[in-house]
């Protein structure tokens, strides 16, 4: 099992006290690989170990055993090591509730229990101490071998008994591992162990999660189930240092229980499994695999196992294991609840802490974010400090990870190929939290082939794609990465200030990313001639605002890298940019509440610009130029008085936000965008018609119009066939809909709040059966006769009425088959039954 050594204070399963010359070469030896061949780790004493009369040893073993095994044969009680060995075990017994197991091998049980024979002879001149051993031993219930017909069905019998002793004891001691209780379950259900068939799991996840810990508190939980077991520590390790030829040597000397030769080896190498274990029922785990080819070389290609075999197989990197079947276990960080537990045991031990440590533990806790090696480290370093030594250690961590957490976690960086390096320093940097597809737009200019490398990240364990499509990585994992690019990638307040206030940074720069708003009161002098040489600068991130830094800049910028692919500086200083900047290599340019007035004089090669923010700028400028710009953001641009023409006609943007905008006066009448998906006008209060739909937008599914003048919508508004929500809140001259509004057959939401002069809705709006949400608070519709025949589709429904008398007609339960919310109704004259 070598179960207890993980999960306890033991070290060994067995202890086995005996007199060499009577049984080494013969019962015990046969006894030892029984026992060793169940995956009980179990101590035998060496002919080494007699020559060099080191006791100590031997006592220390049998403290750190769960059982022994005192096999009395005839010369026994004549060795003063055996004897004092006994000694021990029964100190043992009495003190830690070792089990004890007797074995007479040919000796009759009532000679050493009365001390006849060899046993009187032997004692004579002994201690009284070892005569009561030897008598208190022989009256515990025992194996006696003259009752078995031969060595092999004695030793059969014991085997199984000394398992189910382990197991009992195992299963009624804690693991002593915080929160493996519940992976123990998780791989329980996956190995599904009464099951006949064989079968792979793979336990997966970023260095210092677990994995190794996992797999071995499973393995030594059930090993004893199996007829071979072998538990093979850092594959990928043993292959880099020892080679191939030696480690399946090691590999097969230990599953097969013997000494294999490096002929056999090279001669038949994995073979010999399924020669010898085609048919036996195996537990197998190999621990940090990275690449498929080492199963293949360890197991064979058909790695054949008999029937309810079972693998389990640690790795970093799951695309390594692309080629077998396997059921997949990704354990997860640890919660507040279990990190604390796990950081307190390191940290304190046995202590109980004063309250002096408690906010001390809390940024401790914090800063590991539940990864178990990192509350292990910190912890067992910081046990038996002063206050003042947590303190100045928890300060030292944040620029200086401590040394044993990086190098686990710097081994999976080491093994990936330079793009992806790239990518992931950038990520750990740059792009964190930033959504997939955005980073991916970037990163591809960048010639770093993100789609396949970001796999390869979530493959290794080294970021995480979230339910929202957002990039995340671990806290650890970005503190290495920062660390790993610090003068290609500038991210602290300290070492950016310096370079844009004395001019000091080198063409290495990358990428610089600075949040100011934590630093209110500093004063940061920009040099205009601060980009001068970050020829190769790709993403610049600054932002200014929600601070109370004071900023200051002489004259304009001498340069910008045509290198850039990010510009996103909110709040930035700048009236324009740099004349002879080239963007043609832009993907981004974010400059929200910024001082900009004009970006550049004329037009600008913008082929890879594909998302534009100028919140808060005071003229556009012609779009003709960026082909391929998907997302605009114009929100709250007061001065803005006319966008241009060429916008309203764009094939590839998705997103256009001209919210706030409200001297905007110069709309077209109709228009054209066959890939918009989000249109918001919301607060244009110049906006009085809405513009004809020429052709089918097909994709547009999202329409703001909120406090907009519009008195009606034209009747092409019914060529938005995928249309889902449709918002106009407050907008007070709203006298009509159209009737094409009814055929919208995906529309979900209706808001029409606030639109005083409209008194009615279409009677064929019963027509749109997906409609979930009608919003008519503070309108003047004082009637509602329509209902919808599709309860299953407004289950959920919402009917938001206020302020006004309103009378809901039709078939029983029809009206919106959900919810409703009539707060403030004067009268409420009928319900549906």
């Amino acid at each position: 099992m070598a179960v207890a050594a993980s999960s306890s204070s033991w070290n060994y399963d067995v202890f086995i006290s005996f007199r060499g010359e009577d049984t080494r070469k013969i019962f015990v030896g046969h006894l030892y690989r029984a026992l060793e061949q169940k995956a009980i780790h179990t101590f035998i004493d060496s002919e080494v170990l007699q020559k060099g009369n080191d006791l100590s040893k031997l006592l220390n073993a049998i403290e750190d055993s769960r059982l022994s095994i005192v096999v009395f044969s005839k010369n026994y009680a004549s060795s003063t090591w055996c004897l004092k060995e006994l000694v021990k075990i029964l100190e043992c017994m009495d003190a830690q509730n070792q089990i004890v197991v007797p074995v007479f091998y040919e000796v009759d049980p009532s000679h050493v229990r009365n001390l006849k024979g060899s046993f009187a002879k032997a004692n004579k001149e002994e201690m009284h101490s070892w005569k009561t051993a030897v008598t208190r031993a022989a009256d515990l219930s025992g194996w006696v071998s003259r009752d078995y017909k031969d060595d092999g069905d004695l030793i059969e019998k014991i085997v199984q008994d000394t398992f189910h002793k382990l197991i009992h004891v195992s299963s009624s001691k804690p693991h002593g591992l915080v929160g493996m209780d519940y992976h123990l379950n998780e791989m329980y259900s996956l190995l599904g162990l009464g099951v006949d068939d064989v079968r792979f799991v793979v336990i997966w996840g970023m260095g210092g999660i677990g994995k190794t810990t996992i797999a071995k508190a499973v393995y030594d939980e059930i090993a004893c189930q199996f007829d071979h077991c072998c538990f093979l520590y850092d594959v990928k390790d043993g292959f880099t240092k020892k080679g191939k030829a030696q480690i399946l040597e090691d590999f097969l000397s230990r599953i097969l229980k013997e000494k294999v030769s490096s002929t056999d080896v090279l001669n038949r190498g994995s073979n010999m499994i399924m020669e010898r274990l085609g048919k036996k029922r195996v537990l197998l785990v190999l621990d940090n695999l990275d690449d498929i080819a080492q199963i293949e070389i360890l197991l064979g290609e058909q790695h054949s196992f008999g029937r309810g075999s079972r693998v389990i197989l640690t790795t970093r990197y799951i695309q390594s294991l692309s080629g077998i079947e396997y059921r997949l276990y990704k354990p997860k960080c640890l919660n507040y609840d279990e990190a604390h537990e796990l950081f307190m045991k390191y940290a304190f031990r046995t202590k109980k802490p004063s309250g002096e440590y408690d906010h001390l533990s809390r940024r401790a806790i914090k800063y590991a974010q539940g990864l178990p090696l990192a509350l292990k480290v910190l912890g067992a370093s910081l046990y038996n400090r002063s206050v003042a030594v947590w303190e100045d250690a928890l300060e030292k961590i944040n620029d200086t990870p401590q040394r044993e957490i990086e190098d686990v976690l710097r081994t999976s960086f080491d093994g990936l190929e330079p793009s992806e390096k790239n990518i992931f320093l950038d990520v750990a940097c740059f792009f964190r939290g930033d959504n997939k597809i955005y980073a991916t737009n970037i990163l591809n200019t960048c010639g770093f082939f993100p789609k396949i490398g970001l796999e390869v990240l979530v493959d290794k364990a080294l970021v995480t794609i979230e339910d929202d499509d957002t990039i995340q990585m671990h806290d650890l994992l970005v503190e290495m990465g920062r660390k790993i690019g610090r003068t290609s990638r500038l991210w602290s307040y300290e070492d950016i200030s310096r370079v844009l206030t004395e001019n000091t940074a080198t063409e290495a720069v990358e990428a610089i990313k600075l949040d100011l708003w934590p630093r209110n009161g500093k004063q940061i002098y920009l040099n205009p001639e601060a980009f001068a040489s970050m020829t190769k600068l790709r993403l610049l991130k600054i932002d200014w605002s929600g601070s109370n830094c004071t900023h200051y800049l002489g004259r304009d910028l001498k340069f910008l890298s045509h290198q850039l692919r990010v510009l996103a500086w909110r709040g930035c200083p700048l009236k324009s940019l740099p004349y002879n900047f080239q963007p043609l290599n832009l993907v981004c340019l974010s400059m929200p509440c910024s001082h900009i007035g004009q970006l550049w004089e004329g037009t600008k090669p913008l082929g890879n610009l594909k998302s534009i923010n100028l919140s808060d700028s005071q003229k556009a400028f012609d779009l003709t130029e960026a082909p391929r710009l998907m997302k605009l953001i114009l929100e709250g641009c007061t001065s803005l008085f006319e966008v241009h023409p060429s916008l309203w006609y764009h094939d590839t943007l998705v997103f256009l936000n001209l919210k706030g905008c409200r001297v905007l006066k110069m709309f077209p009448s109709s228009i054209c965008m066959r890939s918009l998906r989000t249109l918001d006008l919301s607060g244009c209060s110049n906006l009085d018609k809405f513009p004809e739909i020429l052709e089918d937008m097909v994709w547009l599914s999202e329409i703001g119009l909120d406090e907009t003048t519009i008195k009606e919508l034209p009747s092409s508004i019914g060529r938005l066939r995928r249309l889902k929500v449709l918002s106009m809140r407050n907008c007070r001259s709203l006298v009509s809909l159209p009737e094409s509004i009814c055929t919208l057959a995906y529309l979900q939401e209706l808001y029409l709040a606030g639109c005083s002069k409209l008194y009615t809705l279409p009677d064929n709006l019963r027509n749109a059966q997906a409609l979930t949400i009608l919003e008519v608070q503070g309108s003047g519709i004082e009637r509602l006769s329509f209902f919808i025949t599709n309860k299953e589709t407004v289950r959920e429904g919402v009917i938001r009425v206020s302020g006004n008398v309103i009378r809901l007609g039709g078939a029983s339960g029809g009206v919106l088959g959900g919810r409703r919310e009539f707060g403030g109704l004067k009268q409420l004259l009928e319900l549906p039954k």
